[in-house]
């Protein structure tokens, strides 16, 4: 193989290497938070290829902990997250990020309770 058929032969095997890590970030990935109120127990599930997946994974990690599992959050290539306060109130939320979806929970828990803190933030590959 010649000198131009070498260059042109590593150039497209580095074209396909970088192509790769766009195609799994353009993937959709799904999370799920469930959380009773009762027993202020929660379970989550991450990375999953749809919502319902996503939260009847969540809701059977619940279950494992409490009777009364409701699913509180579903995210898509975001974070999640469930603040609670001291009187039994909570909120949840999404963000594109962990501290933008703790920081509208907390924002939503504290309309409906007080003392509110973050329980539970989860995110998928990706969102951070």
């Amino acid at each position: 193989m010649n000198s131009l058929g070498k260059l042109l032969l590593a150039t497209s095997l580095g074209a396909v290497l970088l192509c790769e890590p766009v195609a799994a970030l353009a993937q959709e990935l799904y999370g799920s938070i469930a959380y009773s109120q009762q027993t202020r127990a929660y379970g989550w599930s991450i990375d999953n290829a749809s919502q319902a997946d996503a939260e009847n994974s969540a809701m059977n990690e619940c279950y494992k902990r409490a009777s009364d599992c409701k699913v509180a959050m579903s995210f898509r290539n975001a974070c999640g997250a469930v603040a609670t306060g001291e009187d039994g109130g909570w909120g949840s939320d999404w963000g594109r990020n962990y501290s933008a979806a703790q920081n509208k929970a907390m924002h939503i828990c504290d309309g409906y309770s007080y003392n509110c803190k973050v329980v539970v933030t989860q995110c998928v590959t990706g969102a951070q």
